[in-house]
């Protein structure tokens, strides 16, 4: 019996089934995998982009260091100065370092899906039971996503609050390395949900469908290492002199086989000990007998162009401008726009992001009895508050803009000096400095008439 098999269904099947290799163009469904990106994203990949790639913790710090350029404030409504409420706070904080763990809490997030936060308090209980009263906070870990895992859910429909959400957790005591052998034992440890944080970026309420910084670009950031790296790699082969041997038809070669000492060799193995010579030694020659020797060299492009298009691409999935990401080699600096666009983004971020994450940090701390209950806000220092030099421009403009007036003919001053020295940054004073009627000590004339 024969068999006919039409080869272009097979190779049509074939692509069909390997559509799953990824593209966004509809005529050649497997270019991802032509490319070299990956189709799905892991977190070690993004992991491994932010620990070995410059773009990639470029970016995430650039946001980082950006929105925590100074610690925010978490102060009872309405209150100028700190209260004793908030002066408690801040201690508590500091005493567990919380600042530093809040934020490398921020950084982890951003590395992954999501990120987790431990709670260890003096409750006398164990992680895996539920969290009660403690006397106080002992100390806040923070986690990637891959150090902790969901291990049981809430599957009764008949509890609306918990149906759906995880009943327990697990995670691993350190980052897992395959290099490091010194660190601690690595174990997975069970934890009760009251007792971690999640802080899932992009998400809405469930933790898995966080939006990692990195993963939009990263196809861009293969394009990056690809060019930097097969630049550098055509300047290494271009520098390691690879030599090429040519001899015409009547060259007698066998003249450089036979050593001093008699013994005899290969043409190439003669060749090959004059070539590693030749490169590790400077002042190396070498002998050829009716031969000719040449440099082997690979074109050398221009990988700047190609560079801009990819980190370009990067800088728009992270939403940094590319001046603020990469700066400029030409010594251009950022444009204020682009200050301005980064700062926006940066104050959106605080608002949407860290502010829910360090509400509900406070109000948990509340309910287990750390934090003394009472309502709170959190406040930012502003991130475009002007420099010293700007201040002072300022301060120089408006007390100009006092003189004129005073010129011109108007019986009062502009601005008080309280006003003046809160532009510089200075505190206010109880005695503003300006006289008042009747007022001996501020230039009055007591000598007139009454």
């Amino acid at each position: 019996m024969n068999i006919v098999v039409n080869t272009s269904d097979i190779s049509r099947a074939r692509e069909e089934l390997a559509g799953w290799a990824g593209a966004l163009d509809a005529k050649r469904p497997t270019a991802w995998n032509q490319y070299g990106y990956p189709v799905e994203v892991t977190f070690q990949q993004l992991l491994t982009a932010y620990e070995r790639g410059g773009p990639a913790q470029g970016a995430v710090h650039r946001i980082l260091d950006k929105c925590w350029q100074d610690l925010p404030r978490i102060k009872q409504p309405d209150a100028d100065k700190p209260t004793p409420w908030e002066t408690k706070l801040s201690k508590l904080l500091k005493s567990v370092r919380a600042w530093a763990k809040l934020r490398d809490f921020d950084r982890r997030n951003m590395v992954g899906r999501y990120a987790g936060l431990i709670y260890r308090v003096a409750d006398d209980k164990t992680l895996s039971e539920q969290m009660d009263k403690a006397s106080k906070l002992v100390d806040l870990i923070p986690v990637f996503e891959d150090q902790l895992k969901v291990t049981k859910w809430h599957s009764d429909p008949n509890d609306p609050d918990n149906f759906g959400k995880p009943a327990m957790f697990q995670y691993r005591t350190r980052l897992q390395s395959a290099t490091d052998t010194q660190a601690q034992p690595d174990k997975w440890e069970d934890v009760h949900p009251s007792r971690v944080q999640i802080l899932a970026e992009g998400s809405v309420g469930n933790m898995f469908e966080g939006v990692p910084l990195l993963k939009a670009g990263f196809n861009s950031l293969v394009d990056i290492e690809k060019i930097s790296g097969g630049s550098a790699e055509s300047y290494l082969k271009n520098s390691a002199r690879t030599i090429v041997f040519k001899y015409d038809a009547n060259a007698s070669v066998q003249a450089l086989t036979t050593t001093p000492d008699g013994q005899t060799k290969t043409v190439r193995e003669v060749h090959e000990e004059q070539t590693r010579s030749l490169n590790r030694n400077q002042d190396s020659s070498i002998v050829l007998q009716g031969g000719e020797a040449d440099v082997l060299k690979t074109a050398t492009s221009d990988p700047g162009p190609a560079f801009e298009v990819a980190a370009n691409l990067f800088a728009a999935s992270v939403r940094i401008p590319f001046t603020i990401l990469f700066g400029q080699q030409t010594g251009r600096l950022a444009s204020d726009e682009d200050k301005a666009d980064m700062i926006a983004r940066c104050v959106s971020r605080q608002e949407n992001e860290l502010t829910p994450m360090l509400e509900e940090f406070v109000t948990r701390m509340q309910a287990a009895g750390i934090i003394e209950p009472g309502e709170f806000e959190i406040e930012w220092p502003p991130l475009d508050a002007p420099g010293d030099d700007a201040k002072y421009g300022l301060l120089d403009k408006l007390t100009a803009a006092m003189q004129k007036a005073f010129q011109s003919g108007l019986s009062e001053p502009l601005f008080d000096a309280n006003e003046l020295r809160g532009v510089a940054g200075f505190e206010t004073r109880v005695d503003d400095g300006m006289p008042t009627e009747g007022d001996p000590a501020k230039g009055q004339d007591t000598n007139g008439p009454p």
